[in-house]
């Protein structure tokens, strides 16, 4: 079987997590990771048994060894080194999010068409089994129309000087997990949006705590919450005209509930790993079939949810130097 050949950019705990599941995903191969030193690249090398390591990520991207990269570096980050390996003929999955705002992600977008490879943003919610389920249980009509939905991603971090909390390095918790309940509104109700109110605690210009209300055509309405300085249940709720689903920690769903006339019917829907493996696995079956995006998270629809977190950074004041 033909394989995928990655590499990871960056060491840090998201890297860790890729490395982990690339080994335990079909069509996949590890084959190299690139750091700023090259001694924290060979730490990570052995740690994996990674073949190849780089001191500096232009190395990587010159080497001929390669066929994907995985972009794992802070956002700041994010489109420059994307469109360096793009640009050195490698297929790229970014972390999210693919780029701190739409403009940036316009030329990223650009610089991957020029270039004729295959970019994915990293939203690994999106690819796992559960979410395909709930929503062949929406369209089987179970619940009814969906007509609201709520999704909350809040944890207090007490480490303040984390890149999270710095407004260079585009901290802030919409970009960090505020994304997330955005895709999770976007996958169930679409992304015909009328009407955008945010609502933010704003400290050193960055969004500590942070409410959206999304209101669409249809008439349904969403309500997204994020923060890094205070912890909530991580639950999403789409409710429905006969019923709802109930999603504990819902961007890693493997369980949930369906509730219909008062009676709980229970869904387990694991995931391969840790949950990178079906994400991994779109990118390795779109690029060994010659696609240069995906069908399940397109560029588009990253350009979609980009905009939207442009819209509500400009409501609530917070104003990045790259913006």
């Amino acid at each position: 079987m033909q394989k995928v050949r990655w590499a990871i950019a960056g060491t840090g705990n998201i890297a860790n997590k890729f490395a982990n599941a690339v080994k335990n995903a079909d069509g996949a191969e590890l084959v190299a990771v690139a750091s700023r030193k090259m001694e924290t690249a060979k730490e990570f090398a052995e740690k994996y048994d990674i073949g190849k390591c780089f001191g500096s990520y232009q190395e990587l991207a010159e080497y001929d060894g390669v066929d994907a990269v995985y972009v794992a570096l802070p956002h700041k980050f994010h489109a420059e080194h994307s469109i360096l390996f793009m640009r050195n003929g490698k297929n790229v999955l970014c972390e999210k999010p693919v780029t701190v705002n739409e403009k940036q992600f316009k030329e990223v977008r650009r610089v991957a068409e020029e270039n004729n490879v295959f970019l994915m943003e990293a939203v690994w919610t999106r690819f796992l089994p559960a979410m395909a389920k709930i929503k062949e249980i929406i369209a089987s009509g179970k619940i009814g129309e969906v007509l609201e939905l709520s999704a909350d991603f809040c944890y207090n971090s007490s480490n303040f000087d984390h890149a999270i909390f710095d407004s260079e390095c585009a901290g802030g918790g919409l970009l960090d997990v505020g994304i997330y309940g955005l895709n999770f509104a976007s996958m169930f109700l679409g992304d015909e949006i009328t009407d955008v109110k945010a609502s933010a605690y704003v400290n050193n210009n960055v969004d500590e705590r942070l409410n959206v209300l999304l209101t669409y055509k249809n008439g349904a309405i969403a309500r997204v919450s994020s923060a890094i300085t205070l912890a909530k249940p991580e639950d999403a709720w789409i409710y429905g005209s006969k019923g709802h689903i109930y999603l504990p920690r819902f961007y890693s769903i493997s369980e949930f509930d369906v509730v219909v006339d008062g009676k709980r019917e229970k869904y387990s829907v694991p995931y391969k790993g840790n949950g990178f493996e079906e994400e991994i696995e779109e990118c390795n079956r779109c690029i060994l079939a010659g696609k240069k995006q995906s069908d399940i998270m397109s560029l588009n629809q990253t350009g979609i949810i980009m905009k939207l977190m442009d819209d509500i950074r400009k409501q609530i004041g917070v104003v990045y130097n790259v913006d």
